[in-house]
């Protein structure tokens, strides 16, 4: 007898359903891996999908016992890794740039694991908040590790760099809050499919949707046409080679890219990480001071600063008189720069007052910790430029993900934001998160933005991660404490 003739039997027919929804399972896992993978700056930037990415794999965990959601999510984990993270195998190699993908893709689908574990500890009221609290809570512990807070993660936040409305929480929760909204909106979303199924309606669900729609209504209202008074920030991404000893030629590609914008009447300019020469060379001194006068403009350009401790990598600040304003050395030195010789610089925020408004200043990888930003707004800033070097052997991928961060550190601490780029993006950002001059990828150019300057003080800028240490608390005392009755059974 063959095992197509076999009479069915319930256990035939329980192993049978199981098996299918099993699969079931898996495919909605993979269609959640794609969204969010579609969703990513990095990949195609349609930021929109992460506020629905995430239901089909939630559908899928409700229809599974908890022992195998790691397993269900791990599919959406992955392919959301890749999409996050496709620059990493240009960055460190074709083997173990996908093995860091594969590992950030179990991080990911761990935290997945972690919402389903906390939403059936809770009241079935409740059970949507699990998966955001778990999200929020472990998304958060891992930026601000010791070790860990340096892996470049991609947090789900920021895919919502091109949609400013979104992003006017984080002037009061920083990223931790607009992730929590993302996760909480797809779990109402699955809650509500997965109540629907049963004819009944998720009130919980409902109202989270509600919730969140006035946030998102609030963000809108706050972004609506500001003073007229804006600020000419011109910014050029020049496809220079900083490991050019010797760069006469870079510096005349960066003057004329900057002479370009002369009939638009720029009031400062950001050059990029170039590492031109020391700040004491003259004719280096020389050239800028005589450009900013025939601009009467500011200007900022990456020098090597020469200590007896070693080489800073720092931007300089030059008045429209030909002198030099301020300076600031970069902070968060990468690995490759240590090895050429350049060291930290000190954790001290000057910022320098000028006509335009306070500026401070840093140098590229500086805008991707959220606590220089936010020291620099705390001592005044309100306009703060950054050189930068985005070359990863001219990856299409990782500039929009470095750009990312530009536009959430401006709304975190609602100051104007610009960037100027060896290689990847030149951006200049308003204090609300919108783009006011985008260049293209790696693409040579010299663009003028035009930003307000706010005066405004946020919440998050004078207290911090005040929002994600308050979700680690909340999500460790639910994981800790046993509802009664609880039991690990199948997820809800």
């Amino acid at each position: 007898m063959t095992d197509a003739t076999l009479p069915t039997t319930p256990v035939r027919t329980a192993v049978s359903l199981q098996l299918r929804s099993w699969r079931q399972s898996i495919f909605l896992s993979l269609c959640s891996g794609i969204l969010m993978a579609l969703a990513q700056p990095a990949l195609v930037d349609m930021g929109w999908l992460a506020w629905i990415g995430l239901v089909p794999v939630l559908v899928a965990l409700a229809g599974q016992p908890v022992r195998r959601h790691l397993w269900i999510a791990l599919p959406c984990g992955i392919l959301w890794s890749l999409g996050a993270h496709v620059w990493y195998p240009t960055m460190f190699g074709w083997a173990s740039g996908m093995l860091l993908i594969i590992m950030v893709g179990f991080f990911y689908a761990a935290l997945l694991q972690a919402g389903m574990v906390l939403a059936v500890r809770l009241p079935p009221s409740f059970h949507i908040v699990g998966p955001p609290l778990a999200w929020t809570a472990l998304e958060f512990v891992r930026t601000v590790m010791p070790v860990a807070g340096d892996w470049w993660f991609e947090v789900l936040a920021k895919t919502q760099w091109r949609f400013p409305p979104a992003l006017q929480i984080v002037t009061l929760t920083g990223l931790p809050g607009l992730s929590f909204v993302i996760v909480l909106v797809n779990a109402a979303l699955a809650a509500m499919l997965v109540v629907a199924w049963r004819k009944r309606v998720a009130w919980s669900a409902v109202l989270g949707l509600g919730s969140v729609v006035l946030v998102l209504a609030s963000g809108w209202w706050v972004i609506r046409p500001s003073p007229a008074e804006t600020v000419r920030i011109g910014v050029i991404v020049d496809l220079a080679n900083q490991r050019e000893p010797a760069q006469p030629a870079v510096l005349e590609r960066d003057v004329a890219l900057t002479r370009m914008l002369a009939a638009q009447q720029p009031q400062l300019v950001v050059w990029p990480e170039n590492e031109l020469a020391t700040v004491d060379e003259p004719a280096l001194r020389l050239a800028i001071g005589q450009l900013t006068q025939a601009l009467n403009a500011f200007i900022v350009a990456d020098m090597v600063w020469p200590t007896p401790a070693g080489l800073h990598d720092t931007a300089v600040l030059f008045g429209p008189d030909g002198a030099e304003a301020g300076r600031q050395a970069k902070i968060n030195v990468t690995g490759e720069e240590r090895a050429q010789g350049f060291i930290d610089g000190q954790r001290r925020f000057p910022v320098y007052p000028t006509p335009l408004g306070s500026i401070g200043l840093g140098v590229c990888y500086d805008r991707h910790t959220p606590d220089i930003t936010r020291q620099l707004a705390r001592a005044g800033a309100r306009i703060v430029a950054m050189p930068a070097d985005d070359d990863f052997a001219a990856n299409p991928w990782f500039p929009r993900t470095h750009a990312a961060d530009t536009v959430v550190r401006a709304v975190e601490n609602r100051v104007a934001f610009a960037v100027s780029n060896t290689s990847g993006i030149a951006i200049v950002v308003d204090p609300y998160g919108r783009i006011t001059a985008e260049s293209g990828v790696n693409q040579i150019t010299a663009l003028i933005g035009e930003t307000v300057v706010s005066h405004e003080r946020t919440l998050y800028t004078r207290a911090g991660d005040w929002f994600g240490w308050l979700i680690v608390g909340v999500a460790s005392i639910l994981m800790l404490a046993r509802r009664p009755g609880h039991h690990n059974g199948r997820g809800q």
